[in-house]
């Protein structure tokens, strides 16, 4: 039992903490890798993935988003809105309210 443990506790963590601040807002969600790999049985339901983003002092639900270094996220139907982050590799990122026409811009990190 206690390999056991050990090799559990070793293995790295699947979860990046991605921390923000856009035009002086923080932002912090994670991304938890293993929601995007595929299904082990073709029967299984279509996986949504999902995460709690903390904006400022409000926090709701979205999609994470991982394309290549890109991550991100995308939430609909924020009071009407729908509302998309995306954090390039270099780690400038920008936030962008469709129906508000609100756009914030600044610097994200992928904590581990």
């Amino acid at each position: 039992m206690p390999a056991l443990l050990c090799a559990t506790m070793a293995s790295p963590m699947m979860a990046e903490v991605v921390s923000c601040d856009l035009s002086g807002v923080p932002v912090r969600f994670e991304i938890d890798r293993t929601q995007f790999a595929p299904a082990i049985n073709q029967n299984e339901p279509t996986q949504r993935c999902a995460t709690t983003v903390q904006m400022g002092n409000a926090a709701f639900p979205a999609e994470p988003i991982i394309m290549g270094d890109v991550r991100g996220f995308w939430a609909e139907g924020m009071g009407g809105s729908d509302v998309m982050m995306v954090m390039q590799s270099d780690g400038s990122a920008v936030y962008a309210d469709t129906r508000a026409g609100e756009r914030l811009t600044g610097t994200c990190e992928v904590l581990q």
